[in-house]
């Protein structure tokens, strides 16, 4: 557990799938290739990989989603789920984004997982060995997207979704699906499932003409069904007439007839409900929560009642909704929104609509982040269009769920911020993330967002925020093992704390450059870095960085060889701390002072203040820091010629860190423990890896 991080239970298996469709119909081809798929893995003991392709709205995602919830019980072990954004051409999600993801899913620490794809490839496949999971791997773009997503492990299976034939994955074993539109009949059918049977019965010839003209599509089809819904007075014969003017298209062109059927339904909207459809087509990711789209109604001209005008959309089949207060398009209908929009608002609505939103993240980040990391210095956000009242957080988990579950969003609006020019917000978006990189190790997000930060406030000329910015990012590169990169950043960073007298900065600059230099065993260099922080921090009675820096100075210290300075300065940071309430530190500076004592020679004094960190951890769930503590127990008891308990120690360091996902860690006890069951003769342990600040 690194300084400030929160104690980590072991989580439920996954099951992350979007719920069942409710309208699903017909499709038992496809239904039977993914059922033979899946037993043809079982008797040959290897995994199953089923790619669907065709064009948008066909029904891609619903028949993996029914087809998977109907196997639920098969996979014990969980269901993930990826939207790879394959619509999106430029700009798919990379799989690096998403194993990191599946990988803290599965019970990995954030700390633990690595930071490289291959890294991450190698380290699912680890996870997942043993286990029968299924990954649904949504609107892919490429088989190179899907591969590193793939479980290996017997009985499990990875269905994709594409608009594309993913031919490359032949290789891979796949078997092919390739949708096409539904059968006449089975349109017809949807169509009542969602209308009504007895409406449809009452004039099949008009259903016909209907499905037809929404070229069969189960998507179109069920935007027109909910048309009906919401007409009662209407019949089918109503509603096959076009209001746009796009009725009696042919069956074959497709785009068009799907096209015209949308334009249909947002014909039929009520006023308020068309105007907020077009507004969030500005949002740039395909789901929302409901305070954004009040954020998007406030602007002028006021949508008055925007929850009201979000069911009615969700009833006109325009939007769905899988939780409470959360909204989400498919991506022809976002695409239909934004189009619709800039046909029929002018420039500077859109404009505006987009401000209201990037405000909009940033009021609510900025009121998680203050819930997830409260110590932290920050300024105060500056807004175009303050928002009224913001979103509170009532603890520390539901601040960083949102963020979890917002930080796709969080990416996209933050390159629209930059997109449009707005870089004070840009900025501001980034710094107010602080507390979730801190936590979750997303080290692509945690650099990608740092450095569209740092260009932002160089753009608006905001030196303090190019300062954080490149602080911040230098810490993700030292964090990645980027060194050189971190040092280039943290030296830029430097240059502009200084340039405007932000002493405190100055010192966190200079205490992170010590930790590249320690992390490359460069340890007088470090220490020298370490005293200088020292010095401004107690000139400005930083009593917190004081602390910090004498943490670093002790360890140094004692790597070094230098046993009472070393004590001394932590016991000094360990005085400073008493009575903070602040678990962290006071864990940190135990185990850094026991590792200070063995090396001097002290076990009994070692002992002492190892066993007390484990006491004080006792309530805090599994933490890394138990994994530590016990290994370097360990090694005393090993000092001590006691093989039965430092065994024992060894054992349970081994099961903290699998159960957190941390293998290498694992293996490394798990080696000190054979070491000692074979009866070999003794190696001279490996000093646990340093918890990072």
């Amino acid at each position: 557990m690194y300084l400030g991080a929160a104690p980590r239970q072991r989580p439920p298996v996954p099951r992350q799938l979007p719920p069942r469709p409710r309208y699903f119909t017909n499709r038992e081809a496809g239904l039977e290739v993914l059922d033979l798929a899946l037993a043809r893995a079982r008797s040959e003991d290897s995994s199953a990989l089923v790619s669907i392709s065709g064009l948008p709205g066909v029904g891609k995602t619903s028949l993996a989603l029914s087809w998977l919830h109907r196997h639920s019980d098969d996979f014990a072990d969980g269901q993930l789920y990826a939207g790879l954004e394959g619509h999106r051409v430029g700009e798919p999600t990379s799989p690096a984004h998403v194993l990191p993801r599946f990988l803290q899913a599965l019970g990995v620490a954030p700390e633990h997982v690595p930071v490289d794809l291959a890294g991450q490839m190698a380290h699912f496949r680890t996870v997942t060995a043993g286990r029968r999971i299924a990954v649904l791997c949504d609107n892919a773009l490429s088989a190179a997207q899907v591969r590193p997503l793939m479980p290996a492990s017997a009985g499990s299976v990875c269905v994709v979704t594409s608009r594309w034939h993913l031919r490359p994955l032949v290789l891979d074993g796949a078997e092919f699906v390739r949708l096409d539109p539904l059968d006449t009949d089975s349109a017809i059918e949807l169509l009542g499932n969602v209308a009504g049977h007895e409406r449809v019965a009452a004039d099949v010839a008009a259903a016909r003409e209907l499905v037809l003209s929404c070229g069969r599509f189960p998507l179109a089809v069920c935007v027109s069904a909910a048309l009906l819904v919401a007409r009662p007075g209407w019949s089918v014969a109503t509603a096959v007439t076009d209001p746009a003017g796009g009725s009696h298209l042919s069956e074959a062109d497709e785009e068009v007839s799907m096209k015209a059927r949308l334009d249909q339904v947002y014909a039929a909207l009520p006023d308020d409900a068309a105007r907020l459809y077009r507004r969030m087509g500005l949002h740039p990711g395909s789901e929302f929560d409901v305070g954004v789209a009040e954020a998007a109604a406030a602007g002028p001209p006021e949508i008055s009642a925007p929850i009201d005008c979000l069911v009615t959309l969700v009833h006109a089949n325009l939007l769905g909704t899988d939780n409470p207060g959360r909204y989400r398009f498919h991506d022809l209908i976002h695409e239909h929104a934004r189009h619709r929009g800039e046909a029929d608002d002018d420039r500077d609505l859109r404009a505006v609509t987009e401000r209201r939103i990037i405000d909009h993240y940033l009021a609510t980040a900025d009121s998680a982040d203050h819930v997830v990391y409260p110590q932290r210095r920050r300024p105060v956000p500056e807004y175009r269009f303050p928002p009224e009242e913001s979103r509170t957080f009532a603890d520390f988990a539901t601040a960083l769920g949102w963020f979890e579950e917002e930080l796709a969003n969080l990416m996209a609006v933050l390159r629209l911020a930059s997109k449009r020019g707005h870089h004070s917000a840009a900025w501001q978006i980034v710094d107010a993330m602080w507390g979730l990189f801190i936590y979750t190790r997303y080290h692509r997000d945690w650099i990608a967002s740092h450095e569209i930060g740092a260009e932002a406030a160089r753009a608006c000329r905001h030196r303090l925020g190019e300062a954080r910015m490149r602080t911040g990012l230098g810490m993700a590169l030292r964090d990645t093992g980027r060194y050189e990169e971190a040092l280039a950043a943290f030296d830029e960073a430097l240059d502009l704390r200084r340039e405007i007298g932000d002493r405190p900065g100055e010192a966190l600059v200079l205490h992170n450059v010590g930790l590249v230099h320690m992390q490359r065993d460069e340890l007088d260099r470090a220490g020298e870095l370490f005293a200088a922080a020292l010095v401004i921090r107690e000139a400005a009675a930083d009593t917190r960085g004081e602390a910090k820096a004498h943490f670093a100075i002790g360890e140094v210290k004692s790597l070094l060889g230098h046993d009472d300075d070393a004590i001394r300065h932590l016991t000094r940071a360990m005085d400073m701390i008493a009575g903070k309430r602040d678990l962290n530190s006071e864990i940190l500076a135990r185990r850094l002072l026991g590792q200070a004592y063995l090396r001097a020679g002290d076990r009994p004094a070692a002992r002492v203040q190892l066993e007390a960190a484990l006491a004080a951890l006792q309530d805090a769930g599994t933490v890394f820091d138990q994994g530590t503590l016990r290994e370097i127990l360990g090694e005393v008891a090993e000092q001590d010629g006691d093989p039965s308990s430092a065994r024992g120690h060894y054992t349970r360091a081994e099961e903290v860190y699998r159960k957190l996902g941390a293998l290498p860690h694992a293996e490394r006890a798990a080696g000190h423990r054979r070491r000692l069951d074979t009866g070999a003769g003794p190696d001279e342990p490996a000093d646990p890896v340093p918890a990072p600040d």
